[in-house]
């Protein structure tokens, strides 16, 4: 008698518990259906993002194709990682592009101040010759060291001189 009680009472539970299985399945399934459009509807804004982002920092549609073709390569097809390298590389870039420009400025004015020290050097004509191939030659498109350079060589022909 307690056997059949006891078989009983545990086929009523998992009996009872049947619907609650089923209920959740269902929730289940659904939610991942609303998840996947979720999911979708997330990659397009990222898809959005990088390309306002490229836009921006002033890439065009092409530079910004081919790094998400490169990103997508690397990391795969979700956008929101892809966003989160191409941030950073955009910045990167972007930080490089500055510094570039600082250095072209600062490059043509030590090129005008270059031509200066030249011109205004009581130095023979073929002395002169000589320290700007010199200078030239050591370092072809640093204006700031070729400066200093120069005004070094400048001093040593003085010194030599005297």
């Amino acid at each position: 008698m307690k056997e059949f009680l006891l078989y009983f009472i545990i086929s009523t539970v998992l009996i009872a518990n049947v619907p609650e299985r089923v209920n959740n399945n269902i929730e289940k399934n659904s939610y991942t259906q609303d998840n996947s459009s979720i999911y979708v509807r997330d990659q397009e804004r990222a898809y959005k993002r990088i390309v306002s982002l490229g836009e921006k920092e002033g890439l065009s549609k092409e530079k910004i194709d081919n790094e998400v073709a490169r990103l997508e390569k690397k990391y795969g097809t979700d956008y929101e990682i892809i966003y989160k390298h191409f941030y950073y590389d955009v910045k990167e870039v972007s930080k490089k592009d500055k510094k570039n420009e600082e250095i072209k400025k600062i490059n043509n004015e030590k090129k005008i101040e270059y031509k200066k020290i030249m011109k205004e050097s009581k130095l023979p004509e073929n002395i002169k010759v000589y320290i700007d191939s010199q200078a030239q030659n050591k370092y072809p498109n640093d204006y700031f060291q070729r400066v200093k350079y120069t005004e070094e060589l400048i001093e040593f022909y003085n010194f030599i001189k005297k």
